[in-house]
């Protein structure tokens, strides 16, 4: 039992200093304070409460309504590792807990970490003091990668996995067995296939130098069993990464992308790196070492220049991070960690020996200095954290901050080459444990802690606890406060969402609504009552000055939030007689196009007034209003509008979708003032209430996929769903041909008579994928029986070296010609 004491020890010194920060930040559950930091806010810790009802409730995890009806199978792996067996740790916390344990969520997953990581180095270097593998598990649990992304949880699944896998791919590669390799690295591709395919790369060149710089006697034996379990283990998983993978193709994300300069993102990412000074300075002494072990210390500098050209070259970092991206420019940096990790590891066990007992003054000399640099760090941390904080280094960072945390990183520097004047093993051991514990207390002290700024997840789950939630009807919000995935937390219909793969053209389709959207993030806020009543958005959450009790009755309300539900009839669906082609820029004129087509109307819903000025900082508007109703401003965020007065009133917030400006019944005046003397155009747009109030769906509801329609010859249906690859519509039994209304919503043809209609999904791939999955199982219990000759091995190899030099080729090289075409 003794012997297995020693692996619990980094997770419990994880948990002390994790403990320790925390205390210090007043983060839970050492304090009231939530660990909740970027995505967290406003993805992760929502969809926690997806997965947690999944998990109580049940519930369909392929399909759902939120944004009027989306796949989520592939968001729930993506953005909530869906397949983790961590998550089984939410059957332990109540559903109004969730915001807190999160925090506690990442104790456990890095303490998980630092005990893989420990593994790894136990088994790979026996003879290494057990010290030093306690000290570089830590360094590998609190490296830069970690620290700067910890709050993107579903990554550190992987993480927490590679050291595992990189522990059986070495065995592999030793020609020791195959099955531990097959069953982490499915458990990877199960997990999230994003960062398993980071791996993959990494795993075809480290496996390569490693084949080519150790005396290994069946080289082509060891790559054929290498491509066997790697595609045995993409068999298995296939369930999960088949459907992912097609979802990320179709998607809206996979089309769209941020462009990068060559070198940008440069500071950002290198604080990945210098947030492990003790790792640099150990592998720059490996280095030194090349003489005296010239082919290992050759696969390490390798391996180390493939991971740090990206570092420089950001078209070939973007390129590897699947084609673009908008944040977190390192995300694969773990394995940069890990090659350092592995190649200070082999430096310590084979050349770094304590030389003697007795301690000089000159050691002693050295270990005050160590303690004089860590106090002067101190000083300068207490004088910069703020700034630092404030600066968010979580997402990127300026010039003037990140010269302070270079001179902060320079110090610990210092500290550690000062150890190199100790030859005494002990004091040299405590000056080690010394400096990177406080080098982790001091890194950890800008990115782990408490960020008030971050409050959307607390502030949903505080209005929704304190609210009557209507469990019928969609529901908007009309304030920015709130996470696009509230609708998760409340376990409601909701247009808002961040699902980042939905398919291609859905963003569109809501922002020419008028709705607000960000990249991939569709919000309600914006649009008009017309297009609220289209999409069935009846359940509104509002500030009460920006919403009228002529259309909406309130039903609850909480510290300045209010809960309304619409007066007018809900709308399931419209039947109509005619398909045109909708082609229209301008918001206001597309919804009255779709008006005049559903209703078969001459006249708009929508009352447009457009207005066009040259080089004025300020325009008036007398507004005369002829009966009660609601106004609306369509200015885009270029037409340099600032604010808006109307009657006195102020009114911010401008951007690219519909402004509502509030419900008149007499003549206003407006004033709108722009950021400076230039050209202004806009719009405002005036829907009458009794018009609202006469609109009408001609269907009847039966329950959530069911409805019915009585119909004439030659009529369609519009229904306020998403068409989404999968969907399928049956009338009277029969399966029938859908077509999109606005390149996004379901309509189809009715039969004359009676027509019961039934909504279905089925994920595409997804029975075809559980099939591979269940013969990548066979091919595992039969792994042993799998037979090869020459040719199979000849074949294997050439296929390995082609893949080789083509990804070698694809992003170290093509990616910088096509940033230069």
């Amino acid at each position: 039992m003794k012997k297995y004491v020693r692996y619990i020890i980094p997770s419990v010194m994880t948990f002390i200093i994790l403990g320790i920060i925390y205390y210090f930040n007043g983060l839970y559950p050492f304090g009231s304070k939530p660990l909740v930091q970027v995505d967290a806010d406003y993805i992760y810790i929502p969809i926690l409460y997806k997965i947690y009802d999944l998990l109580h409730h049940g519930g369909s995890l392929i399909y759902s309504d939120i944004g009027l009806g989306n796949s989520i199978y592939a968001s729930l792996i993506i953005q909530g590792s869906l397949f983790s067996p961590l998550n089984l740790l939410l059957f332990l916390v109540g559903r109004d807990n969730l915001v807190n344990f999160f925090g506690v969520f990442i104790i456990i997953k890095l303490c998980l970490l630092s005990l893989t990581s420990y593994i790894y180095l136990d088994d790979r270097y026996k003879k290494l003091n057990n010290l030093y593998r306690v000290l570089f598990s830590l360094l590998y649990t609190f490296n830069g990668f970690i620290i700067l992304n910890y709050f993107n949880h579903i990554w550190l699944d992987i993480v927490i996995l590679f050291p595992l896998l990189m522990m059986y791919l070495n065995r592999l590669l030793k020609n020791n067995g195959e099955l531990g390799y097959i069953i982490i690295l499915s458990l990877c591709f199960i997990i999230t296939f994003y960062y398993s395919y980071f791996i993959i790369i990494f795993i075809l060149f480290y496996s390569f130098m490693y084949l080519n710089t150790n005396f290994v006697v069946k080289k082509m034996e060891i790559v054929y069993k290498l491509g066997k379990s790697t595609l045995i283990a993409f068999f298995i998983s296939a369930f999960s990464s088949i459907p992912l993978l097609y979802q990320i193709l179709i998607s809206e994300r996979f089309n769209s992308g941020s462009s990068t300069g060559v070198f940008s993102n440069l500071p950002m990412k290198s604080l990945y790196l210098l947030f492990s000074p003790l790792l640099i300075l150990l592998f720059i002494k490996l280095m030194r070492s090349y003489h005296r072990d010239r082919k290992r210390v050759f696969m390490y500098f390798i391996l180390v220049v493939l991971y740090l050209i990206p570092v420089i070259i950001d078209p070939i970092n973007a390129l590897i991070h699947g084609g673009s991206y908008w944040s977190f420019p390192y995300r694969y940096g773990f394995i940069t960690s890990f090659i350092l990790l592995d190649g200070c590891a082999y430096y310590t066990y084979r050349y770094n020996k304590d030389l003697k007992t007795k301690i000089n003054y000159m050691e002693i000399l050295s270990f005050i200095t160590i303690i004089w640099l860590g106090i002067f760090s101190v000083f300068l941390n207490i004088q910069d954290r703020k700034d630092i904080i404030g600066d968010g280094i979580l997402l990127t960072i300026h010039d003037n901050i990140y010269n302070k945390i270079i001179i902060m990183v320079v110090v610990v520097f210092l500290m550690y080459l000062m150890i190199i004047f100790i030859q005494n093993k002990y004091l040299k051991r405590i000056a080690i444990c010394f400096v990177t514990l406080f080098s982790i207390f001091l890194f950890t002290s800008w990115t782990i802690y408490y960020n008030s700024g971050y409050f959307l997840c607390a502030n949903a789950r505080a209005v929704g606890n304190n609210v009557n939630l209507i469990k019928d009807g969609r529901y908007k919000v009309e304030y920015t406060t709130h996470t696009p995935y509230y609708g998760y937390m409340y376990d409601v219909s909701a247009l808002d969402n961040w699902l980042h793969v939905i398919p291609v053209g859905e963003v569109d389709t809501y922002k020419k609504l008028g709705y607000h959207t960000s990249g991939t993030t569709i919000h309600s806020y914006g649009g008009t009552v017309f297009s609220d009543w289209l999409l069935d958005l009846g359940n509104v959450f509002a500030n009460k000055e920006k919403i009228n009790d002529n259309m909406y009755t309130e039903i609850s309300k909480y510290n300045g939030k209010y809960l309304y539900k619409a007066n007018y009839k809900n709308n399931n669906g419209v039947v109509f007689n005619k398909i045109i082609t909708l082609e229209e820029d301008d918001k206001f004129k597309y919804q009255n196009m779709i008006y005049r087509s559903l209703f078969a109307r001459k006249k708009d819903i929508i009352k447009t007034d457009d207005y066009n000025y040259e080089n004025v900082n300020y325009v008036n508007v007398k507004y005369e209003i002829d009966e009660p109703g609601y106004l609306y401003l369509n200015a885009n965020k270029d037409d340099n509008v600032d604010y808006i007065t109307i009657d006195g009133n102020y009114l911010y917030s401008f951007d690219d979708y519909i402004k509502y400006l509030g419900y008149y019944e007499d003549d206003i005046n407006i004033k709108i003032y722009l950021h400076e003397h230039k050209n202004v155009k806009f719009s405002l747009g005036f829907i009458k209430k009794n018009d609202i109030m006469e609109l009408r769906s001609n269907v009847d509801k039966i329950s959530d996929n069911e409805y019915y329609v009585k119909a004439k010859e030659g009529q369609y249906l519009f229904l306020p769903i998403n068409n989404i690859p999968g969907i399928s519509v049956y009338n009277n039994g029969k399966d029938i041909e859908t077509y999109k209304y606005l390149d996004n919503f379901i309509y189809i043809k009715l039969n004359e008579g009676d027509n019961n209609i039934k909504i279905k999904y089925e994920l595409p791939y997804l029975k075809i994928s559980i099939l591979i999955s269940i013969i990548g199982i066979v091919l595992l219990i039969i792994n042993n029986k799998i037979g090869y000759n020459n040719l199979i091995l000849n074949i294997s190899y050439a296929i390995y070296i082609m893949v080789i030099i083509v990804v070698f080729l694809y992003f170290y090289v093509y990616s910088f010609f096509k940033y230069l075409m």
